[in-house]
């Protein structure tokens, strides 16, 4: 296992990472975002035997940063990935606050941002198209 800095090179594999983890999702990125996001951004990814399995999108703010996205492919998840990822990007993200949103459906992210010190903000009505979000902070 292996946590780096995402380039131009993983692009591709990137966007098909995007496609399997959150197929028919709505907020799903388009290729041109990951573009976007290796240039201007803090987008790691994570190599399991030399192959992209998983990435976090990490995006500057002036006073935070505000974490955008998270995936691990579904045959590697339950390897602590997440956990590694969260750890790497933190470490690297020293000085400021945190920010994110995560569907109030999806009980295990948040409690792996709560074990993280991530505190539940407020409730945001229809943020996805067909469920509420819970915004999230960890002031550093």
């Amino acid at each position: 296992m292996k946590i780096s800095k995402a380039s131009k090179k993983d692009i591709k594999k990137l966007f098909e990472l995007e496609n399997k983890v959150f197929k028919g999702d709505i907020m799903m990125m388009k290729l041109s975002s990951f573009y976007y996001h290796v240039e201007k951004n803090f987008l790691y990814k994570v190599e399991v035997d030399k192959q992209i399995v998983g990435y976090i999108l990490w995006l500057k703010r002036k006073r935070f940063f505000r974490l955008y996205s998270l995936a691990v492919l579904e045959e590697f998840r339950k390897l602590g990935l997440a956990t590694k990822l969260l750890d790497f990007s933190l470490e690297k993200l020293k000085k400021k606050d945190l920010q994110l949103e995560v569907r109030v459906s999806n009980e295990k992210a948040i409690k792996l941002y709560e074990k993280y010190g991530f505190k539940k903000v407020k409730i945001l009505e229809k943020y996805y198209e067909n469920e509420d979000g819970v915004l999230m902070r960890m002031e550093r």
